[in-house]
């Protein structure tokens, strides 16, 4: 910030005696005197082709942000915002919003609702800071965060003082378009059930009080009158609450009846049925034997712990929602004609289009940046919290956020192809696929309620011949009916499913297969991949070493040329080395990759680059330069670097070599997985004395190189012939046939593409510690299952026998039952907070 004593803001035309805000726009700076002015002049820049500011103040914009204080309307407005507000500074990206969508740890207090709304006609960013700032000077509204990428407004409000209609015309009134969002509307159907429930709790407790008046008559003489007087209304508000209030629960029982899929619904409508209908022909003969309390409270316990479990559901969610809604839904286009950019629908962006993106965006595609700096955050990418600085010529990756500068990024990958489009695929089909033992439980599930049922009728029956009177018979056998639980066993593993994906994604970890959790824990062994695993995988074009007559120009632009399309890690660091140089690729034709190289042709010549194997008939005809051929194939004179050879035409031309560095936190992670007892091994296609060199200083148990994939996957098949469980490690890529045939199947990413990777994980960071943190969490995730699986079965198997004998009331049972299946919830629960043992 900088004093412009005799200067005034560009838009209000107030003095910027007390600070100044500049905004670069093509050869020209403009300054104004606050945050609100100068965004206000962003977005009536965005949204017109003119940049005249005196135009700008009859605008309706204009008026209305300063009549809401956006914009001060005298000097003394003004500093009063500049004591109220944050130092000003240069660069608006300073300025941060409360991470309210995107915290996982953030609770509402009591009189604090979450409200979602979709937002239409934003111009840029500037527009996002005018909502926000306008919705946070509301009555009520405890905090509120606008995003441009994503058209989605989240802010907390209290219910009291203001409402989402409000909230949504305060919005309307700056011109903006505003929708309920999915999340919105989901809150709506909230609200009614627990409307449902609140109606339904308020009548069971009156009927409950009007009961006990109407039990007085077991001890004292009630006359026919006062019986009627008394039962009429415990008639009517039983009523309600059976019919409205279990309106749910019968119509899922009628439709477990006629698809056969029973569960608790089905086991609470017939029990509270049988007793609202019992009870209804006693009130009809003028019997004290009513049991209206008891139907009634069967509803309500039963709502309660639906809503219960929606809320602790929605915590096991949240993670997932903020990741979903990192998908941005606008773009910023640049182009010659339009230097500063203009926003389009994401849907409109090509791969090889140039677009900007600013602090407080999401990147909208992966890409490679081709100008400015910036900071970003991959957290929701990778679970590491340390900002990424980006410069010229880097990978970018959608989804990240800038956290401050400004970048023009060329897009290579767009929409599903992009990391945060496979991402977000990979968890929906994990999501939705169901694991073995779910489908062994479903079946269980199928003949459990049945039984139930039958156990019930069984229990009257026996009550009946054993002289008991029918109104202790049927409570009996509505006490089974209540009793038994079979949603804390068909949510036992689903849930977890569902906790593990999300406290995996948090941690840069993505789950294709939930059952990869289970096999954990029968692994014996553990195999890596050297290359982009153990090692960096972006390895360094140390040397070229040229044959005559060919040169060097010509040779780096053959090679990038074959490998411009690959994103394989020898490939990056030609495609690298070759723009150091400044040298652009060749056209080469008929591109072609086999398991240890890429073949091509240029010029009428057939090109091949690889490894030995590929080009040893090609080196071993030569006779010509002796002293050239052997010096590469000398491997012993640098056990730390490989080589790649090209040769053009069955002649060789070039030898490449290459140098890379071990990831930190290998030898850590091979010393803590011989501690936990697991075997390991090293296995490379590069060189033999280069990958037993690695395997040595890391501590590998076993190192083998110059193995092609289908050699990789051989050993893997022997490791199994011999009754080992492997896990195997790699890229998910190139040693693929390797990773189809383990036990295990993890994949440690490089920035390729998700979608060609053949794993159960993909560890996001990158790093080879993430294995331990899979392992760790494996062990969580499994033991959480085995406690709610264990928990349920016990219960159930305990609960009946105890039921059947006539210990329990139906109040009694069907709050069992609900702790029952809320305790499974809870469980699961901890393991999202962190807690989970």
């Amino acid at each position: 910030m900088k004093n412009l004593p005799n200067a005034s803001c560009d838009l209000c035309g107030l003095p910027l005696r007390l600070g100044s805000f500049p905004l670069a726009s093509g050869d020209q700076t403009y300054f104004f005197c606050c945050q609100g002015c100068k965004q206000v002049f962003r977005i009536l820049m965005e949204a017109t082709d003119s940049v005249d500011p005196a135009d700008f103040q009859t605008t309706e914009l204009f008026k209305k942000c300063q009549a809401m204080g956006i914009i001060p309307r005298s000097e003394s407005d003004l500093a009063k915002k500049t004591r109220d507000s944050v130092s000003p500074t240069a660069d608006a990206s300073c300025f941060t919003r409360t991470p309210v969508e995107t915290d996982p740890h953030s609770t509402s207090g009591p009189n604090r609702l979450p409200l979602y709304l979709n937002v239409s006609g934003m111009w840029c960013p500037a527009c996002a800071w005018v909502i926000e700032e306008t919705m946070k000077k509301n009555a009520g509204v405890f905090s509120a965060a606008c995003y441009f990428s994503t058209d989605r407004v989240r802010c907390e409000y209290d219910p009291v003082r203001t409402s989402p209609e409000k909230i949504a015309t305060t919005i309307r009134q700056l011109g903006y378009g505003v929708e309920p969002d999915d999340d919105d509307s989901a809150s709506a159907w909230k609200r009614k059930e627990f409307l449902r429930f609140a109606i339904s709790a308020f009548l069971t407790l009156n009927i409950m009080m009007l009961s006990f008046a109407l039990y007085s008559g077991f001890f004292t003489e009630l006359s026919k009158n006062e019986i009627r007087m008394i039962s009429w209304p415990i008639f009517i508000m039983a009523s309600i609450v059976f019919f409205y209030g279990g309106t749910k629960i019968h119509q899922r029982a009628l439709s477990s009846f006629t698809t056969a899929t029973f569960g608790m619904e089905t086991l609470i409508s017939v029990g509270s049925s049988i007793t609202y209908l019992y009870s209804t022909y006693n009130f009809t003969m003028g019997s004290l034997h009513l049991y209206f309390d008891t139907a009634a409270m069967l509803i309500t316990l039963v709502l309660l712990g639906k809503t219960l479990e929606t809320k602790a559901k929605d915590e096991v969610l949240k993670d997932l929602d903020s990741f979903f809604s990192l998908k941005p839904k606008k773009v910023k286009i640049w182009s010659e004609s339009d230097s500063q950019g203009r926003y389009v629908s994401i849907k409109q962006l090509g791969r090889g289009d140039l677009f900007r993106v600013e602090a407080d965006e999401i990147v909208a595609a992966d890409g490679i940046v081709m100008e400015g700096t910036g900071v970003l955050d991959e957290s929701s990418l990778t679970g590491e919290a340390r900002p990424v600085v980006k410069k010229p010529g880097d990978m970018i990756r959608s989804g990240s956020s800038v956290i401050k500068g400004d970048l023009k990024v060329k897009a290579r990958r767009i929409g599903e192809e992009s990391i945060l489009g496979q991402m977000i695929s990979i968890m929906e089909n994990s999501l939705e696929r169901r694991t073995p033992l779910e489908g062994k439980t479903d079946r269980i599930l199928q003949w459990f309620v049945p039984g139930v049922i039958l156990l019930a009728f069984c229990a009257g029956i026996i009550c009946l011949l054993s002289g008991i009177s029918i109104e202790d018979a049927v409570i009996r056998s509505v006490t089974v009916l209540v009793i038994s639980c079979p949603c804390a066993l068909g949510i036992a593993i689903p849930l977890a499913r569902i906790a593990g994906i999300t406290v995996s994604a948090r941690n840069g970890m993505l789950i294709r297969d939930f059952s990869c959790f289970e096999r954990t824990d029968r692994l014996s062994d553990f195999v890596f991949d050297k290359t982009g695993t153990i090692t960096h995988g972006q390895w360094e074009l140390i040397r070229v070493v040229i044959r005559e007559p060919f040169s060097k120009e010509n040779i780096l632009a053959l090679a990038a040329g074959l490998e411009i399309e690959s994103d394989h890690y020898i490939a990056l660091a030609i495609q690298r080395y070759a723009k150091a140089q400044r040298i652009s690729p060749e056209s080469v034709q008929n591109i072609s990759v086999c398991d240890n190289g890429v073949t091509g042709y240029f010029d009428r010549k057939k090109i091949k680059l690889g490894s030995w194997d590929l080009l040893r008939p090609v080196f071993s005809t030569d006779s010509g330069n002796q002293a050239f051929i052997d010096a590469p194939i000398d491997e012993s004179n640098d056990e730390n670097t490989s080589r790649v050879y090209m040769g053009i035409d069955d002649a060789p031309a070039a030898v490449f070599e290459f140098g890379d560095r071990v990831k930190d936190g290998a030898a850590e992670t091979i010393k803590t997985l011989h501690i936990k007892g697991y075997a390991t091994a090293l296995i490379s296609g590069d060189g033999d004395r280069t990958t037993r060199l690695i395997g040595r200083n890391i501590g590998i148990g076993k190192s083998l190189g110059g193995m092609l994939p289908t050699a990789k996957a051989e050993f893997v098949r022997d490791l199994k012939k011999n009754g080992h469980v492997v896990a195997m490690v790699g890229d998910g890529i190139n040693d693929a046939p390797a990773l189809a045939q383990s036990d295990l199947a993890l994949a440690v990413h490089g920035g390729h593409l998700l979608g060609k990777e053949v794993a159960d994980v993909s560890l996001m960071r990158g790093d080879p510690r993430q294995v331990l943190d899979f392992l760790e969490l494996a062990k969580k995730v499994n033991r959480k299952i085995q406690q709610n699986f264990i928990g349920a079965f016990l219960y159930n198997i305990i609960s009946i026998p105890i039921a059947m004998s006539g210990l329990l009331t139906p109040l009694v049972a069907v709050s069992a039952m609900l702790l029952s299946s809320l305790s499974v919830i809870g469980n699961t629960l901890l393991l999202i907070k962190g807690k989970g043992r």
